[in-house]
């Protein structure tokens, strides 16, 4: 009985251990951004995902968690296509936690650019 509840314990610890975190959440804003909350996945299977479509200027949809579903076709890569005239972005990684932040879909020149508005934002204060 004591062997078989330390094999549990130990069990639930590796798993929790190796359990992916995700930023996670949804706006609908231009100037707002996923990533102020974060979760857990549940499945060893689970990728972190964020999507960004952007439909006007005022408004730039993104939602971003963990799935497996989600990701079958996007598995560590960005895909992009447009829909009906909207251009849709969508990631997936399982490349370590909280991969799929703000800076997934940008290419070197727009991560560089933001790194350096958060910088300057920091030394504001």
């Amino acid at each position: 009985m004591i062997l078989s509840y330390r094999i549990l314990c130990l069990l639930s610890f590796f798993v929790i251990s190796f359990s992916l975190e995700c930023y996670t959440g949804f706006t609908y804003l231009k100037a707002q951004s996923v990533g102020t909350s974060k979760e857990t996945c549940e499945s060893s299977n689970d990728y972190c995902y964020n999507m960004t479509a952007d439909l006007t200027s005022l408004n730039n949809v993104k939602k971003g968690g963990c799935s497996s579903t989600r990701c079958i076709i996007a598995r560590n890569k960005c895909v992009t296509q447009s829909i009906g005239g909207t251009q849709i972005q969508f990631c997936c990684c399982n490349t370590g936690d909280l991969c799929n932040s703000k800076l997934t879909n940008m290419s070197f020149f727009e991560k560089t650019k933001q790194r350096a508005k958060d910088f300057l934002s920091m030394l504001k204060g």
